[in-house]
């Protein structure tokens, strides 16, 4: 009892998620996936809950929820699949006829994946069994060739009343001995061509008079056949390759249908002799057939060709009658009834039969006696798709183009548009019967025999007077500058609505209301090719005509909500507070009232407003103005995913809170900071205004540059938090003036620089530190010692990952410092130190000072950002040829794999779900989780059946973790150090080396002058 409520439980909870996945988003189908992974014990209930929801969810929103029943049986596997099984026929096709034909394409590859093992796995069975998949593949055949068959015969009544003949002339009315002298005119000889079977016999073409007798040599040659006995395994053997051709030429053209009626003519022969055991007359009539639909080789004509024989006709000769066969089966052997196929299926379903073809092929001998029929009538059923209809492998007959019965109407009904319609073909136009359009006329009775009368004038003045057509809509428009101004108007209408669709389909459902009379009475209409003001870029509200409607609009300054769930919760960056989200009845969608979007980022209207009062707004100085001016300092950490001014400045008035809290909440009762100046290269003001936001207690210094803040007497330590490619000269502007450096990662922009910074500090006496503030963690110090003490036994692989996914075009787009080459920007020094961060930490900062050895081979790939020519992805394999802390013998070298990307995250939704960082040894291994810049958790995994070790490490004081890099300066300023054991100068020289390489590898080029090692350098 208790296990069934529980099942509810989980039930109403999964049916919740599932409602709130309305699009294709991999991260909540992943999140759904995990959720039924964690709950096999709930299975039957889950799948009960998916079935109910794909049968009841909107059309567009079926392949989403398909997906994640894709997900779960590729991923988990039993007991979904046995429990999803048992219904799926049902699922799938509900779904499958009621989406567009796009989604179709979608079911169709995933019903394909479904047939086969699951890639990576060992186990070679497929996704679902075979009879699960098998049955919806019939049905999907089946209905597919009966709507195939129902187009063709609606294509018969469309054409045939406008005047085209459905027979042409000539074939419908004549014998069939007419058709086969129209189709092979004799040669000047009278003697018809010679050709050789398969089997190495010869016959001719029968002549078209029935009254003609045999000749000798004929009856002769017609003995020695029937004496041959016929071999069964090479008959197969040449059906075999007829089948194989067939398919060949079926999966190239699926829907022609004398090409389905060939393969399933072959298929149902080959059957028949496998399954029956026939006469060798039956045999031979088969052998012959086979061997005229088998392709020829080429006639050659030449003088050693054999005498001449008189075109004679094969008598008729009386077979007895063998009573092992049905009359059925007897009309399958038929002479000529497989070379008939193609041609009467043809004949019977297409209005036009193709051109006769030019080379010659075996034709069946004509009966004796013909009679003439209409032309109109239907073609006769040809036997042996009678016998096949009959024995239930076909469809039934089409029924005649005149009669309003459509083939098959019942699987149509239930399956409804599986092919999708197609154009319909207009004759084009002789160009003898274009009239100038100037001149025409058109005027038209409306009855009913006028509007039978072609008038093709018509349509060239359609054509010609507007050739300029939309190729969404097919509404046309003419060749003039008005023409064309109208045009682009209207694709800007298509552009806007499409858009406000899609916007509209990631929204909650929302009942679209009819307006009221008043509402209706004063509202204007406006063409879609008259220009309009798009409310959502010019930020206004809708008024309408009068002022009658004003008093419910919206202020102007608003914007529309955005869908994405991060930015619906970012705050305003300047007051930190959130936007509300209101309904607007005159936009008919959800706003942000009191809101401005300025570059990327959106604030306050009023906020944006009262900061802008001094000329200094937060778009300028999100920026910088320009590569001669240095970017503005950050009294802070930068954060590792970065973002634009004045956003990113929110972010570090909220990090240096850290250095004001009080160190005995995180116990670092030995140090203290104070923060006693602050400098901006802007102006002197916006300096100010950070000390007074923050709340910076006093004294606390102002500074309008940053020669003025490194020329304080007070300062100890200047943080340098400023784009990488400023990084070295504000270091030597500040040893210059005598002052420690914490410098922000990474260290510099090449090896070079950071060669020159450390032996400048050596010789200044002053401390330098790469702020690497993951180094400086509880976390990061634990995992180290339990590397050094040998927990994990030797270690032999590292994995770590520190990826963001992020629409670069719209987030970053061209001039943001991530992507900016002018300001150093990548996801390398940017992200990937953070993942070389831990491939050193493990495999070369654990080792003893003199054991520490680089990376012996560094393999990598990057992929460039296509605006600006950044790396936006960069993997690195590293090979270490050290020992390990543990000091046993090494028995192979070490590797690791740093990873970064721009575009793809770590984890989905940043959910944790997954470690990013895996030090793998020979005893076990410890999983870091959270993003790898500032994780929070760490497990130890040991080999065997130990027990797993879980420790969380939180941030004390609900700080950020800033404070422990700056701890780490004070006490080694307070020991009189010059470098930080936690990350010494050479550890920094190694990586930046690394990162050199990496970049070469890549063929990632910054900038001269943020790459030069002369100070000062204008930048």
């Amino acid at each position: 009892m208790s296990s069934g409520l529980a099942s509810d439980e989980v039930a109403e909870d999964y049916k919740n998620s599932l409602e709130d996945l309305t699009t294709n988003d991999r991260f909540q189908i992943s999140n759904l996936t995990v959720i039924a992974k964690e709950n096999t014990e709930h299975a039957m209930a889950i799948s009960r809950v998916l079935e109910n929801h794909i049968r009841t969810t909107p059309p567009a929103q079926k392949l989403p929820a398909l997906y994640v029943v894709d997900s779960i049986v590729k991923n988990v596997g039993t007991p979904y699949t046995l429990f999803l099984g048992r219904n799926m026929y049902q699922t799938f096709m509900n779904a499958y006829t009621l989406v567009d034909s796009p989604t179709r394409r979608k079911l169709d590859e995933m019903l394909k994946t479904w047939k086969e093992p699951v890639p990576g796995s060992l186990d070679t069975r497929p996704v679902f069994p075979p009879e699960v998949t098998r049955s919806i593949e019939s049905a999907l055949i089946k209905a597919r060739t009966a709507a195939l068959q129902q187009q063709q015969a609606r294509s018969q009544q469309e054409i045939l009343p406008r005047g085209r003949v459905g027979t042409p002339p000539g074939w419908g009315s004549n014998s069939a001995a007419a058709q086969s002298s129209t189709r092979y005119p004799p040669s000047t000889n009278s003697t018809p061509p010679m050709l050789y079977n398969r089997n190495g016999s010869s016959h001719g073409f029968p002549s078209a008079d029935p009254r003609s007798t045999p000749t000798p040599q004929l009856q002769q040659q017609q003995q020695h056949q029937q004496q041959q006995d016929v071999d069964l395994s090479a008959l197969n053997r040449d059906i075999e390759a007829l089948i194989a051709t067939a398919r060949s030429d079926f999966a190239n053209n699926p829907l022609v249908p004398s090409v389905q009626q060939r393969l399933k003519a072959l298929l149902d022969l080959q059957g028949i002799l496998q399954r029956q055991e026939l006469t060798q007359e039956q045999l031979k009539l088969v052998r012959d057939q086979v061997s005229a639909l088998s392709p020829k080789p080429p006639i050659s004509v030449s003088s050693s060709l054999p005498p001449a024989i008189p075109a004679v006709s094969t008598p008729s000769m009386a077979m007895p009658p063998v009573q092992a066969i049905s009359q059925p089966l007897q009309q399958l052997l038929n002479p000529g009834t497989l070379a008939e196929l193609i041609k009467t299926t043809a004949a019977r379903q297409q209005p036009t039969p193709p051109p006769p073809p030019q080379a010659p092929s075996i034709l069946s001998q004509a009966p004796s006696s013909v009679t003439s029929q209409p032309t109109v009538t239907l073609t006769p059923e040809n036997p042996l798709i009678a016998a096949l209809r009959a024995r239930g492998l076909l469809p039934p007959a089409s029924a005649p183009p005149t009669t309003s019965a459509t083939p098959s109407s019942s699987l149509v009904s239930v399956f409804p548009f599986i092919v999708p319609g197609q154009v319909r073909f207009t004759p084009p136009v002789p160009t003898s019967q274009v009239a100038d359009t100037s001149n025409v006329q058109i005027s038209v009775q409306m009855n009913t025999a006028s509007i039978k009368i072609p008038r093709n004038a018509f349509i060239a003045t359609l054509y010609e007077s507007k050739p300029n057509r939309c190729g969404t809509c097919g509404r046309r428009f003419s060749a003039t500058e008005d023409g064309k101004g109208k045009k682009a108007r209207h694709l800007d209408w298509h552009f806007r609505t499409n858009q406000r669709m899609a916007e509209a389909a990631r929204r909650a459902q929302n009942r679209s209301w009819y307006v009221d009379e008043r509402d209706w009475i004063k509202s204007r209409e406006v063409g879609d090719d008259e220009g309009l003001v798009d409310t959502e870029t010019s930020g206004e509200a809708v008024n309408g005509g009068d002022g009658g409607s004003a008093k419910k609009a919206p202020p102007k300054q608003w914007i529309r909500a955005p869908n994405d769930a991060t930015l619906r919760n970012t705050p305003c960056p300047i007051c930190q507070e959130k936007f509300e989200s209101t309904w607007s009845e005159d936009v008919q969608d959800w706003i942000w009232q009191d809101a401005v979007k300025v570059g990327n980022r959106v604030y306050h209207a009023s906020c944006y407003a009262e900061v802008a009062k001094d000329g200094s707004t937060p778009a300028r100085r999100g920026t910088p103005s320009g590569r001669t001016e240095t970017p503005d300092s950050v009294l802070g950490k930068r954060k590792a995913e970065g973002t634009d001014s004045p956003g990113q400045n929110a972010r570090v008035k909220l990090e240096l809170m850290d250095l004001l809290k009080d160190p005995n909440v995180r116990g670092a009762s030995d140090v203290s900071h104070t923060v006693v100046a602050v400098a901006s290269s802007s102006s002197k003001s916006r300096a100010e205004g950070f000390i007074s936001d923050t709340g910076i207690p006093a004294p606390c210094a102002a500074y309008e540059s940053y020669e003025d803040l490194v020329a304080d007497p007070n300062v100890d330590v200047v943080y340098v938090a400023t784009p990488h490619s400023h990084h070295f000269q504000n270091v030597m502007l500040a040893f210059e003036a005598g002052k420690h450096v914490l410098c922000e990662k990474a260290f510099t922009v090449n090896a070079a620089q950071a060669k020159i910074l450390c032996e400048t500090a050596k010789i200044k006496n002053l401390f330098l530190m790469e702020a690497v503030w993951t180094r400086y963690f509880p976390l990061s110090i634990q995992i180290r010692r339990l590397i050094q003490n040998g927990t994990l036994g030797e270690v032999l692989r590292v994995l770590a990952d520190n990826s963001f996914g992020d629409d670069m075009e719209e987030k970053w787009g061209i001039k943001h410092r991530m992507v900016n080459k002018d300001l150093a920007g990548g996801a390398l020094l940017d992200l990937g130190i953070y993942s070389l961060t831990w491939v050193f930490q493990a495999l070369y900062h654990t080792l003893p000072r003199e054991s520490r050895r680089a990376p012996s081979r560094i393999s990598s790939h990057m992929s460039l950002y296509h605006l600006t020519g950044a790396d936006e992805a960069t993997s690195i394999l590293l090979t270490f040829p050290t020992s390990t802390p543990s000091n046993l013998p090494h028995l192979g070298e070490s590797q690791a794999v740093a990873m970064t990307h721009l575009r793809v995250s770590t984890n989905a939704d940043d959910k944790p779900v997954q470690p990013s960082v895996r030090i793998q040894g020979t005893k076990g291994e410890i999983q870091v989780y959270g993003p790898a810049f500032r994780p929070e958790k760490y497990r130890v995994v040991p080999k065997g059946e130990g027990e797993v070790k879980e420790v969380e490490c939180s941030f004390p004081g609900d700080g950020k973790g800033m404070y422990w890099e700056a701890d780490e300066v004070a006490r080694c300023l307070r020991d009189g150090k010059l470098e930080s054991d936690s990350m010494p100068w050479e550890e920094s020289i190694i990586i930046m080396e690394v990162m050199d390489e990496v970049r070469r590898q890549g063929g990632l080029v910054y900038p001269k002058n943020i790459e030069s090692t002369v100070y000062p350098t204008s930048l």
